[in-house]
């Protein structure tokens, strides 16, 4: 299954989209910010979402600086969550690299050369 690509949503303080912190309350979303898929918008449900270079992921990223299964976003209580599955070049939150994170609205994600703001 693939996840679907949505349209366009507003930025965090726009008045579109309140900042919810870590609790789950919406429909989640990446925003490709930097890459081939720039500006696409990509549904995150049905959870867990795995995302990597293997076609059979549910969000495909289609460069070898992602690793054929490289994170997994789950829900954890009301939390969603992203895990880095042991991939070669890292997940990184906001500049950092971290082997699993809390997603919170705004937050910007980056798997190989694909940046992406999450929203909730």
């Amino acid at each position: 299954m693939l996840v679907g690509i949505t349209q366009e949503i507003p930025s965090p303080g726009t008045g579109g989209i309140p900042s919810t912190g870590a609790v789950y309350r919406g429909k989640p979303t990446l925003t490709v910010t930097k890459g081939s898929l720039q500006n696409q918008v990509f549904d995150l449900e049905p959870l867990p979402v795995v995302i990597g270079r293997d076609p059979e992921c549910d969000l495909f990223l289609n460069n070898m600086t992602v690793s054929r299964r490289h994170a997994i976003i789950e829900k954890e209580g009301n939390m969603l969550m992203l895990k880095d599955l042991g991939s070669l070049n890292g997940t990184w939150i906001d500049g950092k690299i971290s082997d699993q994170a809390e997603l919170t609205d705004g937050i910007l994600v980056q798997i190989g050369t694909f940046s992406m703001r999450f929203h909730s």
